[in-house]
């Protein structure tokens, strides 16, 4: 579990928490006032000066009169300056599509667009295809981009910009934020894991800043993330969540040993349906497995009695408030949620029980994609409070 660290307030990180603060009531407003800034954020009238003062002469914020007034004197209200901006949300997560998402700093979806992967071209041509198409939609937009947010489906270890490409093999040895810094001409790209980005999500979606929680996603990939009191913990190379990776035993035998992914995740169980001879998808598996048809029972209860005893030792590691339990196939993750359920009530009565609320993800990937904007655009501020 990460430490907390006491900050050591100074007049500069003083100064950057207000004009952080400050330009973030202007994002939700669109405009207001310095009495307004200076009520909501309860600082001082001279204190939202000097801030303001910098930032329009950064030419950041603009002040004008207000159009809203019906009697007396139009009051000056500040707003940000009309060219700023747009952030891009580029997922990477998939194998056979990368898509894109561009906001304009109100969050407002300017332009979507997914495209699907020729399989006979390299990866990396694909990339850069994608990136063009990017770049051609940017050009119809008015306004300056402000940062780029990339979905990656591994970790991510920034001292050597490089993702897990276990998933995708083409990964390996691709430099994503040194391609996309190239490419875009900023220095705002962020490289997101997916299951962080979602864990961030669903964490923020109720505010329990004082409690915990355990994200727990199994789709394609297995991965897992916590965060205790509002802090991400990530771990000392940025691989702490990667429970995809733990070794189960199929049947105790040392060379029966699998990754959990290898065991647990949709590929693994469309494999055991083939070695099986069982024919049709795996959502028609999973609803004759609800129907209660033995022979899905045979492939399934297997894989959901693991994913039951892996969440119970990670309740003893991290004790976390809530497991939150995801999936590309929502049915799925009903599915794990529900039996995880059932195999708590059966532990009720241990010497030392424990207790955790589990439910199923409020969110889909789209949500996620947000939850990048979201990142990318408060990177956006912090850049221009150290900055100025």
């Amino acid at each position: 579990m990460t430490r907390e660290k006491k900050q050591v307030l100074t007049v500069k990180n003083i100064r950057n928490v207000n004009m952080e603060n400050i330009l973030q009531s202007i994002l939700r407003k669109r405009e207001t006032t310095r009495s307004v800034l200076s009520k909501e954020n309860n600082i001082s009238l001279m204190t939202v000066k000097h801030v303001v003062d910098d930032l329009i002469e950064a030419k950041i914020l603009v002040e004008k009169n207000s159009c809203n007034s019906d009697v007396g004197r139009n009051p000056k209200v500040l707003e940000i300056a009309e060219n700023y901006g747009n952030i891009v949300c580029v997922n990477l997560t998939s194998k056979d599509e990368i898509s894109f998402l561009i906001y304009d700093i109100y969050e407002n979806l300017l332009k979507e667009q997914s495209m699907l992967l020729h399989q006979d071209r390299p990866y990396r041509e694909e990339l850069a295809a994608a990136i063009a198409a990017i770049q051609a939609e940017l050009k119809t937009i008015p306004s300056l981009t402000v940062g780029v947010a990339v979905f990656v489906p591994s970790a991510y270890d920034a001292s050597v910009d490089l993702v897990n490409y276990d998933l995708i093999p083409e990964f390996k040895e691709l430099h994503i934020r040194s391609l996309f810094e190239e490419k875009f001409e900023i220095n705002n790209i962020l490289i997101l894991h997916d299951v962080f980005a979602a864990a961030r999500s669903e964490y923020d979606s109720l505010n329990p800043k004082m409690e915990s929680q355990f994200y727990f996603y199994c789709g394609y990939g297995v991965g897992g993330f916590f965060i205790h009191k509002d802090e991400a913990v990530a771990g000392a190379r940025n691989m702490a969540g990667e429970v995809g990776k733990m070794l189960v035993s199929m049947d105790g035998r040392e060379a029966a040993y699998a990754t959990l992914e290898e065991f647990v995740s949709i590929s693994a169980v469309k494999q055991k349906m083939k070695e099986a001879g069982m024919e049709g998808s795996f959502d028609e598996l999973l609803i004759q497995y609800q129907a209660g048809d033995k022979r899905a029972g045979e492939i399934f209860d297997p894989v959901l009695n693991t994913i039951c005893r892996v969440l119970y030792n990670l309740l003893w590691v991290y004790n976390p408030t809530r497991i939150v339990i995801d999936s590309c196939k929502s049915d799925y993750s009903q599915v794990i949620t529900e039996h995880f359920e059932q195999f708590m009530e059966s532990m009720k009565n241990d010497a030392i029980p424990i207790h955790v609320e589990a439910r199923t993800a409020k969110y889909d990937e789209y949500h996620m994609m947000r939850g990048c904007f979201y990142m990318a655009r408060n990177a956006w501020i912090e850049g221009i409070a150290d900055s100025i």
